[in-house]
């Protein structure tokens, strides 16, 4: 049991008036530096303590200074007026008073603070908000932090000298020097990147290594935040761990820099940490380029580099989330909140001009305006994408164990992950029905209307439904040139890639006692045909004669066809695809042995697989669109075929499960024809194809899977 539920359990029931009695007391050792900004002269100030930043306003500040704890909120208004001849009432004073005491921005005494703890305590008594926030609460979880003051003053005063002329240099020289290195082998590293943080194919060694580099690259780059909000004067005194969704991630606490430091000082102490990695990373690409590949440092090495290198700078200055990206974003556009103030922008325009709601659009520029609005979209739907993606992910890792119940979790976690904004919604839905409730009152007959025309929309079948499966383009026809008698390769009259008729003679044989026999062969026939028509002249054995000119004929005839199955020609038209073909020439080949390939390549066969999940979706389909790795458009097929049977799929075109607890589908194949009158495709291309169904309902689209998973588990 922690000290707050010891509190909760022994505190008396009874309130203290004294807390009542108190009025707000600015902090003696406040904080506070001018800055110019762009609304202006602004006081950043940060309260002793606290994690807190507070931009005040002139007129904000010097009303705050005048919150001694004796004065009450009429004086306090009185003063104000006397000192600045700004008309103000009580009432403002305590709302300006009551929101900064949101932020902890008051002095309180020891005595006053244990009051103010009580009363937190006293008003959830009965309630289980640490638990729920414990648990529900999955965007930030923390597990451990600590003061690093000691530490990062330790730190500044070993490396202050990171913040020289020369060393901002050499570390520009290293960057082009990891540049060189890594653009020489550009392809391979960025492919190793996405592998390295692909987590399917891990086991669990892997996954130990990943995060214990991932947690020594991120004590890294926290750690330079905060000496370099060191370096220009502030301080930090919050540094430790969290999940943000489950996943590990550090932080350490720079406000103060915000007070202390101008405005490069705020871009520099956003940028070290990020920079830390990159100079970092440079340093280790020369370490790899010169170590004997197989060796052990050579691997770590490289593992720092996928690590620490691209995706550190995709990610942390990506300025669609709160990360360094953002900040540095802020910054530059000189916005302290650029995300509060295009939310709250698009928040009031939606309300004012499209729900026609009270609400209050703030004057600006129009372009600054659209650059708000543009913002707002795009970093909400980034954010939105990317909470998708993890409850995306776990679908697809259930649905290997179980793919009728995969759902669920999948469900409960979006349930999670979207509370807050179902809620905000749910708010938002029930303010415009009481805006609207008048006058839908009014004009309820056009709203019966439009309902009806909604419910009838949602009827139409103007949907086309349709299903994705991955697919592998294979040849339509194939044939396998072999020696048909056993010889040495004479010629050889194509090569790879060449084009070929239906009998166009691609190599032949040598074998001499075929040869001999056939010449004796015909030698002897001619003999016995001359003896035959002597024999039919002098009338004279003509009978025996003739026997013989026809044992003659049939013994040429196998001669013929023996010495014919030395040259070997193609049956069928289409592209030989046997490599280094003229490679044969002068060996010697049995009987059987394969001596080309051919493929027919005008009409391509698309072998399409998909889970027996969407096998009931074959009964009609209507269209087919291929989607080729690689290539811009789709590509339309013919559907011809359906397997009767399940067939696993090819390798290579799903990344391989090597989990034994995770079965993959099974798979049916559904073959179609694609034409390949430009022959731009090849056999081999991979893909995903988009099979078209009929055309159906909305409502029927969204109620289907649901009707089928309880179907399903009905049955």
């Amino acid at each position: 049991m922690n000290i707050a539920e010891a509190l909760k359990e022994a505190l008396p029931e009874t309130p203290s008036a004294r807390a009542l009695e108190t009025f707000p007391r600015v902090h003696p050792n406040l904080v506070v530096r001018e800055h110019m900004e762009r609304e202006g002269k602004m006081y950043h100030t940060a309260v002793p303590g606290t994690t807190l930043l507070f931009r005040l306003t002139p007129q904000q500040y010097q009303l705050a200074l005048l919150f001694d704890g004796k004065r009450s909120y009429a004086q306090v208004a009185a003063a104000f007026r006397q000192k600045t001849g700004i008309h103000t009432d009580e009432a403002t004073v305590r709302r300006f008073a009551d929101n900064l005491d949101k932020g902890d921005f008051w002095y309180r005494t020891p005595q006053e603070e244990s009051i103010i703890l009580y009363q937190k305590l006293q008003q959830h008594r009965h309630s289980r908000v640490t638990k729920r926030r414990l648990v529900g609460d999955l965007s930030s979880i923390h597990i451990v932090y600590f003061d690093p003051d000691r530490y990062l003053t330790w730190l500044h005063s070993k490396f202050w000298w990171v913040y020289t002329g020369w060393f901002a240099l050499s570390g520009a020289v290293m960057f082009v020097v990891m540049c060189i290195i890594l653009g020489s082998r550009w392809s391979e590293v960025w492919n190793d990147s996405v592998l390295f943080y692909n987590f399917t194919n891990k086991n669990a060694w892997d996954i130990v290594e990943f995060f214990v580099i991932f947690i020594l690259l991120a004590v890294l780059h926290e750690s330079a935040h905060g000496m370099t909000c060191k370096h220009f004067g502030g301080e930090s005194h919050k540094m430790g761990m969290f999940l943000v969704y489950l996943l590990p991630a550090m932080f350490c606490d720079t406000s103060q820099v915000w007070v202390y430091g101008g405005r490069w000082a705020r871009i520099l102490t956003v940028a070290s940490g990020v920079l830390s990695e990159i100079y970092l990373c440079s340093i280790i690409s020369v370490v790899w380029w010169f170590t004997t590949p197989g060796t052990w440092i050579h691997e770590i090495a490289y593992k720092f580099i996928l690590s620490g290198g691209i995706f550190v700078v995709l990610v942390n200055w990506n300025p669609l989330t709160k990360l360094d990206g953002y900040y540095l974003l802020c910054e530059i556009c000189r916005f302290f909140d650029l995300r509060g103030q295009a939310n709250a922008l698009l928040s009031a325009t939606l309300r004012k001009y499209v729900f026609r709601m009270p609400a209050t659009v703030p004057p600006m520029p129009l372009p600054r305006r659209l650059g708000l609005l543009s913002y707002a979209v795009v970093s909400g739907a980034y954010c939105y994408f990317v909470l998708l993606f993890f409850v995306r992910l776990t679908y697809k890792i259930t649905y290997h164990f179980s793919p009728e119940w995969a759902f669920i979790p999948a469900l409960l976690l979006a349930l999670r992950i979207f509370r807050s904004r179902i809620q905000k919604l749910t708010q938002f839905v029930r303010a415009l029905y009481l805006d609207k409730k008048e006058f839908m009152g009014i004009h309820w007959r056009k709203f019966a209307a439009a309902a009806a025309l909604l419910a009838l929309f949602g009827l139409l079948p103007v949907w086309r439904d349709s299903f994705k499966g991955r697919f592998l383009l294979q040849p339509a026809a194939r044939a396998v040139l072999r020696a048909q008698v056993a010889g040495t390769v004479a010629g050889v009259f194509a090569a790879e890639g060449d084009h070929v008729r239906a009998g166009d003679l691609l190599g032949r044989l040598r074998n001499l006692d075929v040869e001999t026999s056939a010449a004796r062969a015909q030698a002897d026939y001619r003999v016995a045909v001359a003896r035959a028509t002597q024999a039919q002249l002098r009338y004279t054995a003509f009978a025996a004669a003739d026997q013989q000119r026809r044992r003659m004929e049939q013994a040429l005839r196998l001669a013929d066809d023996q010495r014919r199955r030395l040259s070997i020609a193609s049956p069928i038209s289409g592209t030989v695809v046997t490599p280094r073909l003229s490679d044969l020439r002068g060996s010697y080949l049995t009987e059987g042995t394969p001596f080309a390939e051919v493929e027919d390549t005008s009409s391509l066969r698309a072998e399409i697989y998909v889970p027996e999940t969407e096998i009931y979706r074959f009964r009609d389909i209507r269209r087919i669109g291929l989607h080729i790795d690689g290539f811009v458009g789709r590509v339309p097929a013919v559907s011809i075929s359906v397997s009767p049977a399940a067939r696993e799929m090819e390798p290579g075109l799903e990344p391989p499960v090597k989990y034994q607890g995770m079965r993959p589908p099974a798979m049916y194949v559904l073959t179609a024809t694609v034409y390949n009158a430009d022959g731009r495709l090849s056999p081999g291309m991979a893909g995903t194809a988009r099979v078209f169904g009929p055309r159906r309902s909305l409502a029927g689209l969204l109620l289907e899977p649901l009707v089928h998973a309880i179907a399903r588990r009905i049955w």
